[in-house]
């Protein structure tokens, strides 16, 4: 008698498990069809200069690239301005896009710098953001060292400024948490083995 009742009560767990997997499942889809718009805005994904670099006053242009080119026919949307501590913007002339890349020229002094840029996503979607570097002033020229008579003439030594271009940190505005997605998908696998499991030990006492 006990065998029969437990005979009946495993093939009631096993829908029952099945039953609220399905249930997940079908409350899950939507909310994931949803999602997916949210997390194709594009982000920032280099600067030049780069986040906390050290350039010289020499640089002439700051460049900023993104994973997707800006929208177009919206170029005042587009923002970049390159302030000193002070708060004023050494930036100069147009915003110039070439690709997913936009830039602007800059005559910069020397001191610690922030570009705040603003951008607009092929869906439409602004984001801005900022990166912070630093500018040095470029080193005077040596004068050439004059031979003294009978020594022999050595070859200059080149000094190579090292290059500044990294990628840049992506802006926090342009970041979209993982949410509780892969918890949910989880919980629904779990489910569908348990009631897998469920109906082959129901098959097994019924050959028994």
């Amino acid at each position: 008698m006990n065998d029969a009742r437990q005979d009946h009560r495993f093939p009631r767990l096993a829908r029952t498990l099945l039953g609220t997997a399905l249930v997940a499942v079908v409350g899950v889809l939507p909310a994931l069809s949803l999602a997916a718009p949210a997390s194709a805005h594009a982000a920032l994904t280099a600067s030049d200069p780069a986040e906390g670099s050290t350039v010289s006053t020499e640089l002439e242009r700051v460049e900023l690239t993104f994973s997707e080119a800006p929208l177009a026919g919206l170029d005042a949307g587009l923002r970049i301005e390159v302030r000193d501590a002070a708060g004023t913007d050494e930036s100069t002339g147009e915003v110039t896009v070439d690709g997913d890349t936009m830039s602007k020229a800059v005559e910069l002094t020397a001191g610690p710098h922030t570009v705040l840029w603003r951008y607009v996503s092929p869906d439409g979607h602004p984001i801005d953001g900022q990166v912070t570097f630093t500018v040095t002033a470029a080193a005077p020229a040596s004068p050439a060292a004059t031979p003294s008579a009978g020594s022999s003439s050595a070859a200059p030594s080149s000094s190579v400024a090292p290059s500044a271009s990294a990628s840049a940190a992506v802006s926090s505005a342009s970041v979209v948490p993982a949410g509780p997605f892969p918890w949910v998908l989880g919980v629904v696998v779990v489910l569908l083995l348990a009631a897998a499991a469920a109906a082959f030990v129901v098959r097994r006492r019924r050959r028994a």
